[in-house]
């Protein structure tokens, strides 16, 4: 039986780990308002601070100054990272229950354990399926993961991440779909590669999705239904990866001085859609941080189950093995077991590729691996698939440093095997 869904006598999973209990702040509405919108205004200066431009830096100064009333509000954004890994709750939330109220009632649609090593160091994220079968704290019955926002709101599924997984979260932020489509739409729509045609009708939940093939610049409706899509034969699986190279090209296009520029833009519409616990000075230490990300280092897992069916209601069931063992790699860094033979790697590449396959190849088998070629007609997007646990951290940034070609390529946790060529790891050329 999937130890997960066990029901034990105090009515919640038994978490691995003693979580220390969360501070509860209270806040009037005036201060509430006013934290928002500084909240908002961090939150945005540490994406753009990926480019790290000093008239950013100056902006987000001038702007702190004017409304704490300071004319010597230099804000410097060299504050030192907390010594104690950090985990960050995101949850994206469907709004379509309640429009006027987007943090109550609603489920969340998306939910990522970003995980933050000490100082900074690295940054590894995991989509947790919406569908997942658990026991939401202080709930009989299991339920699906992504109800426990409905139910009570971030706090409840940050206590429900907490007890199932043993844990701890150290803060949340929550975003409803109305405030992304405002976002995509302020910074003037974002450039992505749409992987195949992608059409989709629900009235009742007012989601319309009429995507094409190919290269395109999505306003904010068009990046939701990209998100948003699950007719692909992978349901909730599908839907999670395209949130992933969503991820990535939301932080190119945020590099890029056109974007930066707007930023004023985005502060007047955005504070409504965004709920955190996060303060002002913590924001401040990751817009530090963030300056020195290489998004290529940003690891990425998915939690790993089979889908299942009961009546009409579909769950997603975790594996609690695997699972456990992307919990131990990607929040607490356990190392991994020392590879006892040379790596196993698989290429897949489009024929048109073939080129920078074979050149791939040729450098892996310069570095001791084992090689497999495969092409295929169709994939989707450039990345590095992992399946083997105990290919390191350490071993991905070896490689990455000896072969440029791969060096910016995403790296996912993939046990299941969905792109599979080697025991290893599998990278895939699709060219996008």
């Amino acid at each position: 039986m999937n130890k997960m869904l066990e029901k034990p006598t105090n009515t919640y999973n038994k978490p691995m780990y003693n979580i220390p209990k969360r501070r509860v702040k209270n806040t009037s509405n005036a201060s509430s308002f006013l934290r928002s919108f500084l909240i908002t205004l961090a939150i945005l200066t540490a994406l753009a601070a990926f480019a790290y431009r000093s008239d950013v830096i100056n902006a987000f100064s001038e702007v702190f100054g004017f409304i704490t009333g300071s004319s010597n509000s230099r804000v410097e954004l060299t504050l030192p990272f907390s010594p104690r890994r950090q985990n960050i709750l995101f949850m994206g939330v469907d709004v379509s229950s309640n429009a006027s109220d987007p943090f109550k009632g609603n489920r969340s649609d998306t939910m990522l354990l970003v995980s933050i090593a000490p100082y900074g160091k690295d940054i590894n994220i995991i989509s947790i399926p919406r569908d997942s079968k658990v026991y939401i704290s202080g709930k009989d019955k299991p339920d699906k993961i992504n109800h426990a926002f409905a139910y009570g709101g971030p706090e409840l599924s940050v206590k429900t991440v907490e007890e199932t997984f043993g844990v701890r979260i150290d803060h949340y932020l929550a975003l409803s779909n109305t405030g992304l489509i405002k976002f995509i739409d302020t910074i003037g729509g974002l450039p992505i590669y749409i992987e195949q045609d992608m059409h989709y009708h629900d009235s009742t939940a007012n989601l319309h999705i009429e995507l094409t093939k190919g290269e395109h610049v999505l306003n904010g409706a068009q990046t939701e239904g990209y998100l948003r899509f699950r007719k692909d034969g992978l349901g909730d699986i599908g839907r999670i990866r395209r949130q992933q190279w969503f991820f990535n090209a939301l932080m190119t296009r945020l590099k890029e001085p056109s974007v930066l520029v707007k930023l004023p833009e985005v502060l007047k519409v955005m504070p409504q859609y965004i709920k955190t616990d996060l303060s002002v000075y913590e924001l401040s230490q990751y817009a530090a941080m963030v300056k020195g990300v290489d998004m290529a280092s940003i690891q990425v897992a998915t939690l790993p189950g089979t889908p299942s069916t009961k009546g009409v209601i579909s769950y997603w069931i975790l594996d609690p093995d695997k699972t456990q063992e992307i919990i131990n790699k990607f929040v607490y860094r356990d190392k991994s077991a020392p590879l006892s033979e040379a790596l196993s790697v698989g290429i897949l590449y489009t024929p048109d590729n073939l080129q920078a396959a074979n050149n791939i190849k040729y450098q892996l088998e310069q570095n001791g691996a084992i090689v497999k070629m495969q092409s295929r007609n169709h994939l989707t997007h450039d990345h590095i698939a992992i399946h083997n646990i105990d290919v390191s951290g350490e071993i991905m940034e070896s490689l990455k440093r000896a072969i440029p070609e791969i060096k910016d390529k995403q790296t996912v946790y993939d046990p299941v095997g969905f792109n599979r060529a080697a025991k290893d790891f599998t990278i895939i050329i699709a060219g996008s």
